[in-house]
């Protein structure tokens, strides 16, 4: 068994490593209103989803690739009480070197004991190791740990993590259903839509493709995929809808792409029309990333070995990204 698939699994693990995080650092951190989040890659995405759960929650989030708060922050409008730098190793170039042009406070969100934990004035390390190039579930238990740390802030009841491990597994239980999906549709290439909380989880399923199966994919906000996008959406396109709430114009969106050939993976509560369908895990929207987020890793992951690849090692890619 590749090791990214195996990883990949371990997502209700995960929640529980996330889980003992947060309650060893509850009582000795305190989140600010004002963040600025920062990464590379995926920790890039994760930064984006982390922003947006600060602002649903009543703070201000705002996020920025590490290269750009190194290189082009002043096209940004940043006014933070603390910055959020956020990498797997907790030793990416980039994110390390924000720490030392830092304005503010630091929080570094790692898998690992780490310069990045070392170096940050707090820390939040999720023992998630993966043997991996790509990054799978260390994404959702460091997102899950971060939304408890930042609901006991904000004066919200933390959730319960054995419901959420729970649902993961529910989450987990759709492996066999996209094994065939890939089986049954050949598809050349592909793209991952979602609104709000969803659309960095679009983002990051674009990147899963791209890192696992060296795979063309492309990721936009639902409903602008209409303005340019579906100029290259045909019949050997897969959509991979993912729905937080559906209305009207999901329906109508799945009928004309599907006029256009393509076939639509939906991710939601109801089908809606679409050729395949992968029922989410009720839940609080805050949550719904965590349960999104394996149907994509799993779908990059089948499409690799149908590919004839090794997932576990990409080319061209490195674990741990140093310059």
């Amino acid at each position: 068994m590749h090791a990214t698939l195996s990883e990949i699994r371990k997502a209700p693990e995960g929640i529980i490593k996330a889980q003992e995080a947060f309650e060893s650092v509850k009582d000795e951190i305190s989140l600010p209103r004002r963040i600025t989040y920062t990464g590379c890659g995926s920790s890039n995405f994760l930064s984006q989803l982390l922003a947006m759960a600060t602002n649903a929650l009543g703070g201000e989030g705002f996020s920025l690739p590490s290269s750009e708060f190194l290189n082009a922050r002043n096209y940004y409008f940043l006014n933070h009480e603390l910055i959020v730098a956020i990498s797997r190793s907790g030793e990416t170039t980039e994110v390390l070197k924000v720490l030392d042009v830092a304005n503010s406070k630091t929080l570094g969100i790692t898998a690992y004991e780490s310069s990045l934990s070392r170096n940050a004035d707090y820390s939040l390390v999720v023992h998630t190791p993966e043997e991996s190039v790509v990054m799978t579930h260390s994404f959702q238990a460091f997102y899950f740990a971060y939304l408890q740390l930042l609901r006991n802030s904000y004066g919200f009841d933390p959730y319960d993590h054995s419901d959420v491990v729970e649902l993961s597994k529910e989450a987990l239980a759709n492996e066999d259903y996209v094994k065939w999906m890939v089986e049954d549709f050949d598809f050349k290439r592909v793209f991952f839509l979602g609104s709000g909380i969803l659309y960095p989880v679009a983002l990051e399923g674009m990147l899963k493709m791209k890192e696992m199966a060296l795979f063309w994919s492309e990721a936009c906000q639902t409903f602008e995929v209409r303005h340019g996008f579906k100029s290259v959406i045909d019949s050997e396109t897969l959509v991979v809808l993912m729905v937080d709430y559906e209305h009207e114009w999901h329906e109508k969106l799945i009928k004309e792409l599907q006029g256009q050939g393509a076939k639509v993976l939906l991710i939601g509560k109801e089908s809606l029309g679409a050729k395949y369908f992968i029922e989410m895990p009720r839940s609080d929207s805050l949550l719904k990333p965590i349960f999104v987020l394996p149907v994509v890793q799993l779908l990059s992951y089948y499409k690799a070995v149908k590919r004839g690849l090794n997932p576990d090692n990409p080319r061209f890619l490195e674990k741990v990204v140093r310059w």
